[in-house]
Parts: structure tokens; sequence; C-alpha cells
């Protein structure tokens, strides 16, 4: 089925469409348009009939589009501008009779209880705390064991914050320190935010999301994945220093800050930069997932009380399922690769812990036969990296996407300088290992047949001896791994033979 989901934001309604298919799921299509619904909400907190009519027109617009593309379901939510207008029901019913969708208002508690699904199905820590300012609230929660603890829905937003500081064009500094002062009081009315002391953040929406385009952009950060991306405490007070400092037309220069979130921006930053003061955090972890995409795992049996053990090994049979990889291949393929590295210590000395690296690229080199067996190696590199891994930093993933690409006997031909930023000499020649690794563990199944039921390795200088434990005929095994005794050699300086 292709269920589709519209968030009615204070600020932005965004759509997405999902494919849902035997308890899988994969994000087909997307659109956002800018409304600006909050901007609309006049001193006594009434909806101007031109929001209203521009919100129902976009509105319509979207639900058309969602019908268009086959969905079977639609679900729409609108959050804190129409639960704070006096008169959303009119926006409602007017939804109701020309859009024929009925609007379901969450409230903050909700709003907020979404971003905590969200996070925990995609960001794979114990503790955190979480924030999501949108235009006319903003939500924050606590995290433990994995468990919400308590959650909270402050009544301001970027728009708000704005407008009530005179934000839009050059600030003063008298405005800056009252908006230093606000978040201060704000957050110090939350009676558990101490709690939280020291934990990381994790930041949820179009706010954050920009925070982190912008510091990617400053450093030339070489992957396009904005999902776990890390900012350093640091890095986050330049860049509200950066945007606080300039006007609305400078603003329009930065790279990475959006044309029509340039004059609502400073106060966002300020409010997200003040929490992070104010619990000491470690650092801002962003999430790509948000209030959407949290429905959507609501959908799927992964709501408040039942959220994903292990985020990565969730994603990853996810993505499994939708591009139909031979799972019991990648199973033994997985086996056969951690026994060789569990073997072969003493000769790869690697020290590092490196099981989430190995059960991923075990799991998803075949991912590019699904566009073409030739060359599917480089097509499994491009989607591994490219993919919203969840539970995984980007570091990992890299190295994963880079022993996964190099599973064949054929040279994965990408300019490895591109991600010299990201890894280091000894990461590299980790990689360099464990990619031989990887091609000897696909190679003891090249038949798919997992006749190779196990092995044995024994290192006698100058050879590695690596007795196969089978019941069948692995003449295509052995024919095959033949081909690789140069890539081990060079990786090992030592023979390889295959018994």
């Amino acid at each position: 089925m292709k269920y589709g989901i519209v968030d009615i934001g204070s600020n932005t309604f965004r759509l997405i469409i999902a494919e849902i298919k035997n308890g899988s799921y994969f994000v087909i299509d997307g659109f956002k348009e800018n409304v600006r619904l909050a901007a609309g909400l006049d001193e006594n907190s009434v909806l101007s009939q031109e929001k209203i009519d521009n919100g129902i027109k976009s509105l319509k617009m979207l639900v058309g589009y969602c019908r268009l593309s086959g969905c079977s379901e639609i679900r729409v939510t609108a959050t804190a501008a129409l639960r704070r207008a006096v008169n959303r029901q009119v926006f409602i019913d007017k939804a109701k009779e020309e859009a024929q969708v009925d609007v379901e208002l969450l409230s903050g508690e909700e709003e907020a209880t979404y971003g905590y699904v969200a996070s925990a199905n995609s960001i794979h820590l114990d503790d955190y705390l979480f924030m999501d300012i949108g235009g006319g609230s903003t939500e924050i929660g606590w995290v433990k064991n994995r468990q919400l603890q308590s959650v909270v829905s402050l009544p301001f937003g970027s728009v708000d914050l704005a407008r009530k500081f005179h934000l839009e064009d050059i600030p003063t500094e008298e405005d800056l320190q009252s908006l230093r002062e606000f978040c201060h009081e704000q957050y110090q009315s939350i009676p558990w935010i101490h709690q939280a002391k020291g934990l990381p953040m994790v930041g949820i929406g179009g706010t954050i999301r920009t925070i982190g385009k912008i510091q990617k952009r400053k450093v030339d950060y070489p992957l396009s994945a904005i999902h776990h991306y890390f900012i350093q405490p640091q890095e986050l007070s330049d860049i509200y220093q950066d945007v606080s400092q300039v006007g609305f037309k400078s603003r329009h220069q930065i790279n990475g800050l959006s044309k029509d979130r340039a004059d609502i921006f400073v106060g966002a930053c300020g409010a997200v930069y003040f929490l992070s003061q104010e619990i000491d955090s470690e650092g801002l972890l962003i999430s790509r997932e948000g209030l959407r995409e949290g429905l959507l795992y609501e959908k799927l049996g992964y709501g408040k009380e039942h959220v994903a053990e292990d985020p990565l090994r969730f994603s990853v049979e996810n993505m499994m399922n939708v591009y139909q990889i031979d799972s019991k291949h990648s199973q033994h393929v997985f086996f056969l690769f951690k026994k060789l590295f569990e073997e072969l210590k003493p000769l790869h000395q690697i020290e590092e812990d490196v099981e989430e690296i190995i059960y991923i690229a075990s799991m998803l080199h075949d991912v590019g036969k699904l566009l073409d067996y030739k060359n599917h190696h480089e097509h499994t590199f491009y989607i591994m990296l490219n993919s919203l891994l969840s539970g995984i930093d980007h570091k990992k993933q890299l190295m994963a996407t880079l022993i996964a690409g190099n599973h064949t006997d054929s040279k994965l031909k990408i300019p490895l300088q591109d991600y010299l930023s990201i890894l280091t000499e000894q990461e590299i020649c980790i990689v360099d290992k464990l990619s031989v690794l990887m091609k000897l563990a696909e190679g003891l199944d090249r038949s798919l047949s997992r006749k190779v039921k196990d092995i044995l390795c024994r290192i006698v200088d100058p050879y590695v001896i690596i007795k196969t434990i089978n019941y069948d005929d692995i003449s295509l095994e052995i024919a095959y791994l033949r081909t690789l005794e140069h890539d081990f050699k060079q990786a090992f300086k030592k023979k390889m033979i295959i018994v």
C-alpha cells in the first residue's frame, strides 16, 4: 500500500509518501510548501482569512497529489499554529469540505512523543535530550535507557522568536540579550531539565537540519547525509554568532541557509544553542527523521510503546526487504566474515570494534544487484553511501560501504581522496584489510548454496592455510578464491592456500 502523511506545520506544510509492503517501507516521494501559517495569527490568536485560504489551497494540492500517486490511506496532522488559533475549527471544517480529509490536531505532548518515536527508531543512543523547534512551538523530551521519560511543548517557535525580539534583520545587542534571557527562563521552567545535564542533544526539524547544512558546507563535508551528522558545541556557537551578527540580505549568502528561512533563523538557532548551554551538552546529533517519520513508524508497529530494539538491525533488514536481497546468503557471508576475522586476528591485528561494520557490509553487499548485476559492486557503493542507515555514525557507514563495494574481484573505481577528511590513515588500512576478508567470505559462498559450513585458519609462515569444512562439491568457490590470491598477499604479505 501507499501511505501519505501531510504535516500542517506552523511554518511549512510537508508531505511524504511511503510504500509499505510485508512489514518494510520505502519513502518514494516528498514535498514541502512554505505557508507561514503562524504568521497569520494576530494578538488575539485569530488566524487570518488569507492564511486560512492559502493553507487550504496548499493542503488540497498535497492531498490531491497523494490521491494521484495512489495512496490508499492519507493521514493529516496539524501542530502549533492551529493549536493556538481560536478559529481553528474554521480551517478544520474547510479542509473536510474542500479536501475531503480529517485534520488531526495534535497536542504539544503528542507532537513531542512522535519526535521520540522518530529518534528512538533511527538513532542508537540510550540517553539523550531531543529538541524540535518549529514555527510556532518547541518540543523537548528526555530519553533514558531508550525509554521516554518526560516531554514538554513550549509555546514559542522560530516565527514567534523572530517577531518578539526583532530578529528578521540585523538584531541589536539588547534584542539578542533578551532572547538569551527568555530562553533561559523557558528552559528553567522545565522541572526535569537538569536530569539531562551533559547528555547529547538530538535535533529534529527544519531549523536543526539547516544548522547541519551550514556546518557541512563550512567544512566542505564530502557526504550528502544529514542524518546522524554530529556538531560540536563550539561549531554550534560559531554558527549562532555568524548568523546573529548580520542582516537579512547577508544571511542569504550563507551557504546552507535557504532564503525562505533567513528571516526566522536567528532566534531558532539561538534557542538551540542556549539549550545546549543550559544542559552543558556534549554536542548536537542531527536526526533527519521527525514528526512525519514518527507517524510512519507508528503505522509499521513501532510506536511509543514498542520502538525498535536495535535501530541499525531494523534499518538493515528493511533495506534487505526493499532491495530483495538474498537474506540466507547474506547471513552466511556474515558468519564467514566474522569467522575469518576471528581466526586471522594475529594476521590483521585490528583491535577496534568493527562488528557493526562487518555486519552492514555482509548484509548489504549485494544491494546493487537490483539495478544491474554488471558492476553491481559500484551500484552497492552508491546505494549504501546515500541511504539512511539508522543507528550508525557516518564514519562506520562509509567504512562498511567501501568494504561492501570491494566485495568482488573487480576494483571499485572511486576517488578515495574525497573521503580522507572523514577517515584516518589507520581507518583506511582497516578498510583495506577487511575488504579482502569480505571478498573471501563472499567467495566462500560464491555458488549461493552455503556448501562451506565452516572454516579453520592456520598461519604457518609464509602461508595462511584456510581449511573449508564442506560436504559437497565446492569447485566453484575454490576456483573463485584462487583469483583473490594476489589481493590477499598484497594485504597480509603471506600466500593464501585454500584446502
